[in-house]
């Protein structure tokens, strides 16, 4: 998972200059904001060994900011597992009743471990001997994505065709729909829904084991999976788990803690837009059922977002607004993970999924946001 691209020449020289790692991310975010470092258990299984996050280097250079802040995914996905309480008990990175697995899942569509070349990391801080990730190459981490920000507001497109890194496709490029998001303004919401549920049925295959995770990407029958990563040569198991061999046994949640990611995000405002929730409509597995959230109006893309807007909409305090509403992300989460503590197949599965995720027959093609601009 080698990536050869390069940095464009004025990002180069950006690199050498102290004052870029000093602010490089102020007011960015793409999805509901997480911990800037996982648990220790979390930690352990993905091989980090030491705490970046709480490093004086890391504070000192203003990396708390708002992507990697609150822990608004973590509270999340402990409720949908049964924590009830205020933020003070369900908020933060303390154990839980959450496999860390399932949390490094939800951390991953956000940060998916990926290597450069020696030739692309060349002029910045990057080292080449092993992963990037935020928790393990902050300042790499950083500079990468301000250069991504840079070169997607000039048009420039980051795909399996560019061979760009996931870092620049997860954020700002095709593989955006992990975050329940258009790839770029103008594309039709039912180009996005289908990439969403094509990826969902995906990692339930491999988070039930009907799919093994030595699976070659490019042999699995899924449209998206195969436009996104058919180019390869990797299998499932250095797609999610590169550079942590001590979660490759627990791949299957690392794959539900995806999904759950994605979920989640859907429900952001920044993500989305939606209608109130149906009392008339109910999504259900088996006999699990709820009030069906509001149809979905807009996916956005992020591209030309203004990056505090978007924050502010994954914030801890937009999260909370959001429970007093009739049909939740939690409820939503609790029913999937019931169905996956059950075994339930990808079909069982598939219509309460495209029921959480179903348009509004006025649904309009992507763009910021009227609120997001």
């Amino acid at each position: 998972m080698t990536i050869s691209f390069g940095l464009g020449k004025r990002s180069q020289a950006a690199c050498l200059a102290g004052a870029l790692c000093c602010a490089v991310w102020h007011g960015e975010v793409m999805a509901y904001q997480l911990s800037p470092e996982g648990t220790p258990e979390e930690r352990a299984l993905s091989g980090i060994k030491r705490s970046w996050a709480r490093s004086a280097a890391v504070t000192s250079s203003n990396l708390y900011v708002r992507f990697f802040n609150e822990a608004v995914h973590e509270e999340i996905t402990n409720r949908m597992y049964g924590c009830e309480g205020g933020s003070d008990i369900c908020g933060g990175i303390n154990p839980s009743r959450v496999p860390p697995g399932v949390l490094a899942g939800v951390r991953w569509n956000d940060d998916p471990p990926f290597m450069l070349s020696p030739k692309a990391a060349r002029l910045t801080t990057c080292k080449t001997s092993e992963t990037i990730r935020f928790q393990t190459q902050p300042l790499c981490w950083g500079i990468l994505f301000k250069d991504a920000k840079k070169r997607a507001a000039t048009g420039e497109v980051f795909d399996a065709k560019s061979r760009s890194a996931m870092l620049y496709r997860t954020h700002f490029g095709d593989l955006q729909y992990l975050h329940a998001m258009a790839f770029a303004d103008g594309v039709p919401a039912a180009i996005t829904q289908q990439q969403i549920l094509q990826w969902a049925e995906f990692a339930w295959n491999v988070a039930s084991g009907a799919t093994p995770i030595a699976t070659k990407l490019r042999s699995i029958d899924n449209p998206t999976v195969q436009s996104s990563f058919g180019y390869t040569d990797w299998s499932i198991q250095e797609l999610l788990t590169l550079g942590s061999p001590g979660l490759r046994a627990h791949i299957k949640d690392v794959a539900f803690g995806s999904l759950l990611h994605m979920v989640q995000d859907s429900f952001a405002n920044g993500h989305t837009r939606r209608e109130a929730s149906d009392p008339d409509r109910n999504c259900a597995i088996g006999e699990w059922r709820m009030e069906a959230p509001g149809l979905i109006l807009e996916f956005h893309a992020y591209n030309r977002q203004d990056g505090d807007l978007h924050a502010e909409a994954d914030s801890q305090a937009a999260f909370l607004r959001h429970l007093q509403e009739e049909a939740d992300v939690v409820q939503v989460g609790q029913i999937l993970r019931r169905a996956h503590s059950s075994n339930k197949s990808w079909s069982d599965v598939a219509p309460f999924m495209s029921c959480i995720f179903k348009t509004s027959p006025t649904a309009v093609s992507a763009s910021p946001g009227e609120h997001f601009q």
